[in-house]
């Protein structure tokens, strides 16, 4: 389904400020990709909705009450810290004529997890919560605080992982945004502005959303909501009425009403396995999107299949391997590449520095090209 909207700014809602108080949210504003893919270039589900909600009754309303109480003592506070920033020689001389400290603030960020390892203290989270910070330490809903090592980030997907030595752990139960039907409801709980394990309702508006994100990226396959999202709940739970977690909160349109953003809870197994694991993530280099309707015509596709290369890293591994700008991925290994089966997808499920053979259409023809992939950079190109 393809919306006629463009949203032109995403913020990803990690709290973010100085010591002194003072906070802000994490903000990407990029343009986004022809189709505008804030809105919805590529829908799996044949419904979608963020009207208003029905009724809760009793039954629905004890269903939530349940899965809150099942869940809530296993999502946590992140706090971190990060270096000051870099300052250029006007922000010095300002800072020495009005006598402000030698050595900016650290700042201080703030987001939530969801403990998914009770016996090997694994947190899940998001990748901007905890990226580049120098220090990071988990707070539990029983008051327990631990000191955090972060196991790995994937940028591309918005997914990282961090260790905690504790015990004794409460522990949350991963279902599947798979299986989860359009109109259902949905539970965020998160630490929205730090206040610890708040609560909101809505229900899944919709499936397989693209959302232009940092770098010049695009996060795809995500779920949507009208559950509230808030700067803190980044990285928190979103669970279904049976009490298992079904997604991670991350993003929002800032101007928008009930409209937020989350990582499938299955996109965030695949990657938090592959990142316990090896601790990094395979990656092609390029930059894609689904097909507008009027474009598969053109080339005698059905909308859906394959994805279209509008950007490549150069010197990345789609880049070596002769991949072009144009070219439309049709099949990586013996996955065929579709709305329903989205590349990041097959491409997680090979290792960093395993070849694979992906099959292109460039002008009219299948190419068959042979690539060898890579890790994900700590700092991507264009960031």
């Amino acid at each position: 389904m393809r919306s006629v909207g463009r949203a032109s700014a995403v913020f990803l809602v990690a709290l973010l400020g100085v010591l002194v108080g003072a906070a802000v949210v994490l903000v990407v504003a990029p343009r986004a990709p022809r189709g505008g893919v804030a809105a919805a270039t590529r829908q799996r589900s044949a419904v979608g909705t963020t009207s208003s909600q029905p009724v809760v009754s009793s039954a629905s309303e004890d269903a939530i009450t349940a899965a809150v109480k099942t869940v809530g003592p296993a999502v946590v506070n992140i706090n971190t810290l990060f270096a000051p920033p870099q300052e250029d020689r006007l922000q010095r001389m300002m800072r020495q004529q009005f006598g402000l400290p030698r050595e900016p603030f650290p700042r201080a960020g703030q987001g939530s997890g969801i403990i998914i390892d009770k016996k090997n203290g694994y947190v899940l989270t998001n990748a901007h919560v905890v990226k580049g910070a120098q220090r990071v330490r988990v707070l539990l809903a029983d008051g327990r605080q631990f000191e955090a090592k972060v196991v790995g980030i994937d940028p591309l997907t918005e997914v990282a992982v961090v260790k905690v030595p504790g015990d004794n752990l409460p522990e949350a139960t991963l279902g599947s945004a798979d299986k989860l039907p359009i109109g259902a409801w949905v539970i965020a709980i998160g630490n929205p502005f730090g206040f610890e394990n708040s609560v909101t309702v809505g229900v899944l508006s919709a499936k397989g959303r693209e959302i232009a994100g940092p770098n010049k990226m695009v996060l795809q396959d995500l779920l949507q909501t009208d559950a509230s999202i808030n700067p803190g709940n980044s990285g928190g739970a979103l669970v279904d009425v049976t009490g298992k977690v079904v997604g991670i909160p991350t993003a929002v349109i800032p101007y928008a009403q009930g409209i937020g953003f989350a990582v499938s809870i299955d996109v965030a197994k695949q990657v938090a396995q592959r990142l316990i694991e090896t601790g990094k993530m395979p990656w092609l280099g390029i930059q894609h999107r689904g097909l507008l309707p009027e474009e598969a015509k053109q080339k005698d596709l059905p909308v859906g299949k394959g994805t279209m290369v509008f950007g490549v890293v150069p010197g990345g591994p789609a880049d070596k391997a002769g991949i072009k700008q144009g070219d439309l991925v049709l099949q990586v290994g013996k996955d065929k590449i579709d709305s329903e089966h989205p590349l990041g997808r097959a491409i997680r499920s090979y290792n960093a520095g395993q070849g694979v053979e992906i099959t292109v259409v460039r002008k009219g023809k299948e190419v068959k090209v042979a690539v060898t992939l890579g890790a994900v950079p700590e700092q991507l190109p264009g960031g």
